[in-house]
């Protein structure tokens, strides 16, 4: 578990270790899911779509303290606003890469 998240996590709810791994698990099956929809508005282009999408995951890296996964997040969002599909591609690599080492 990434220290960082479980550190502000046990700082909500208490250190239930069950507890714990449940909302970790949570915030990286949701991270994957919400990747995969962005992918999903980057190959129709669709940047609005995008941005709300990118919008959502960062509402999931705040919940759990991720700095590191927010500023690649505000990176896809960022691209996003743009209408840069370069950008949002390199954003979603790296969140990619991040959500692997969750």
């Amino acid at each position: 578990m990434k220290e960082c998240v479980k550190k502000w996590l046990s700082e909500q709810v208490g250190d239930d270790e069950f507890l714990l791994q449940t909302l970790y698990d949570d915030y990286r099956g949701t991270l994957a899911k919400q990747l995969a929809q962005a992918r999903s508005d980057m190959a129709a282009s669709d940047f609005a779509a995008l941005d709300r999408t990118a919008h959502a995951m960062k509402g999931a890296t705040l919940t759990v303290g991720d700095e590191e996964m927010l500023q690649a997040v505000l990176a896809l969002r960022d691209a996003a606003k743009a209408s840069d599909l370069a950008g949002a591609i390199s954003a979603s690599v790296l969140l990619e890469t991040l959500i692997d080492l969750l």
